[in-house]
């Protein structure tokens, strides 16, 4: 039996695929305490940021395992990037339900003023190896499930719906939507 603290590698193992960690916020920034601490981080180009939850795993929410969340952006939209994770969070810990892969949230109305975005897709990371979604204990058991928020339009958020995510990932690789700009055009 293994005597690692669960969780340990969850640093390591996100710096290893998104970056390094250039910058966190503590869980009580608001005033407060909201649950989970994020983490900044930086690809090597500089060009891309990733926003990660920290705590949402010691949260009491019922999901298949512990959860955290990534959402990730060009660098110039951070600040998007922070607010839809937070969004995203601090709705499944309200509720106390995780979110599944492949998961639409849509909100009733735009989230981010001048672009489409009405919400959120949960998936595997477009842009990172798959091997991202799950961190392993020592005895290569998953013990962390790490899904990424890809914002998504109104009829995006629908379609997906409506004729399954797959449809909607179709879609987005035939106009090779760029998924790292919150104001881009809806794909559908």
């Amino acid at each position: 039996m293994s005597t690692a603290e669960k969780f340990s590698g969850f640093v390591d193992h996100i710096q290893h695929y998104l970056g390094t960690i250039r910058d966190g916020e503590p869980p009580t920034v608001g005033g407060g305490n909201r649950g989970y601490a994020l983490f900044f981080l930086v690809n090597a180009s500089g060009d891309l940021v990733s926003v990660v939850t920290n705590g949402l795993r010691f949260q009491r929410i019922r999901a298949v395992r512990p959860q955290e969340f990534v959402c990730t952006l060009r660098a110039q939209y951070e600040q998007q990037a922070r607010f839809l994770t937070i969004l995203t969070a601090d709705q499944v810990i309200r509720t106390g339900v995780g979110l599944v892969f492949d998961q639409v949230v849509l909100a009733d109305n735009i989230l981010i003023p001048d672009s489409q975005i009405q919400g959120i897709i949960a998936s595997t990371h477009p842009y990172v190896d798959e091997d991202l979604e799950d961190l392993t204990d020592d005895n290569g058991e998953v013990e962390l499930q790490i899904l990424t928020l890809i914002p998504i339009t109104g009829p995006e958020g629908r379609l997906a719906q409506e004729s399954g995510a797959d449809a909607l990932y179709d879609r987005w690789e035939a106009q090779e939507t760029d998924l790292l700009n919150p104001f881009r055009p809806s794909a559908v």
